[in-house]
């Protein structure tokens, strides 16, 4: 019996590996698992008055409390620049340093010149806590302008076949550290209607989601440049989810000065809500906006001209 056991043993490569001693198996949490998940569009445009300017610790720390107060498990981020997604003074990992366990990939491009070369001015992004979530893995990939249903790996390949400068979707695979159940996140920033493209791209996304995530539940944060009575906006809705019915914006509107007090936000309008968390097989309630500001000269202003915007999404 016990040459037998040996032998079934190492016919199953060892047997059931036991936990070291003094070292408890690790528990499998079950049942729903609910994330606060949150997208903030951070442009930080040269326009800007100085003491509005992200350059400035004062609104770059205002910035960072915004992000902070969203409480997020993970969040989506659009429009970064150089320096926001550097390890400079002004880089948003530095501003954020506060908050605990998060990790950070915010070096994804958004758009390419007509000789090629990709750019980070618009840039995506994402972070996450890393005590809860585990990256699996993650990438990007070009949307087509013109294209119906096409995505491309390369940026000179999009740029070559497409015609005109495409954007980027970042797709990533999570599982949560204490269910091991898995979910995608994509994240993404559609062109505005005077740069066209948004509703065939809206359509990429969707077809490039069904691909990459199948069934297993996926969720959709960004800059979608489409209210909800936007034709994007309703192809996006073809596939995706949106529980949110709020009529708040979190866009102020256009300006020439770049900056933006808290009254022109609270504007109750909406066609100014752009910034959209959506869901696939899996469920999102309690949307809500965050607003951060700054005093200057008494007047309340803030850092931004997004706010914050998270959902609690539950996986089943």
């Amino acid at each position: 019996m016990l040459m037998l056991l040996q032998v079934l043993s190492s016919a199953c490569g060892g047997g059931v590996e036991k936990p070291e001693e003094g070292e408890e198996p690790e528990e499998v949490v079950t049942g729903p698992v609910t994330l606060t998940v949150a997208t903030c569009n951070v442009l930080k445009p040269s326009g800007r008055r100085d003491e509005m300017s992200m350059d400035s610790p004062m609104v770059l720390k205002a910035l960072a409390r915004s992000i902070m107060q969203t409480g997020a498990d993970i969040i989506g981020f659009n429009e970064l620049d150089e320096t926001l997604i550097g390890s400079g003074q002004y880089s948003l990992k530095s501003a954020c340093v506060a908050i605990k366990d998060f990790t950070w990939s915010l070096e994804w491009p958004n758009s390419i010149h007509s000789y090629g070369p990709v750019t980070y001015s618009y840039a995506n992004g994402f972070a996450f806590n890393s005590a809860k979530l585990k990256l699996e893995e993650s990438g990007y990939v070009w949307l087509s302008k013109e294209e119906e249903g096409v995505w491309y790996v390369k940026s000179t390949s999009a740029y070559q076949k497409v015609g005109s400068p495409a954007r980027t979707c970042i797709w990533a695979r999570f599982t949560h550290n204490a269910s091991k159940k898995e979910f995608w996140l994509f994240v993404t920033h559609l062109p505005t209607d005077s740069q066209g493209g948004a509703v065939n791209m809206a359509g990429v996304v969707n077809g490039f989601a069904a691909h990459k995530a199948g069934s297993t539940p996926a969720i959709l944060t960004g800059d979608m440049n489409s209210s909800p009575s936007s034709d994007a906006y309703k192809t996006l809705t073809k596939y995706w989810k949106d529980g949110n019915d709020a009529t708040w914006g979190t866009l102020s509107g256009s300006s020439a000065k770049y900056y933006y007090t808290v009254d022109v936000f609270s504007n109750n309008r909406s066609d100014r809500r752009i910034d959209h968390i959506m869901t696939r097989g899996c469920t999102a309630t309690d949307y809500r906006q965050v607003i951060v500001t700054y005093t200057v000269d008494g007047n309340a202003w803030c850092p931004s001209d997004h706010l914050p915007v998270c959902a609690s999404i539950t996986i089943e």
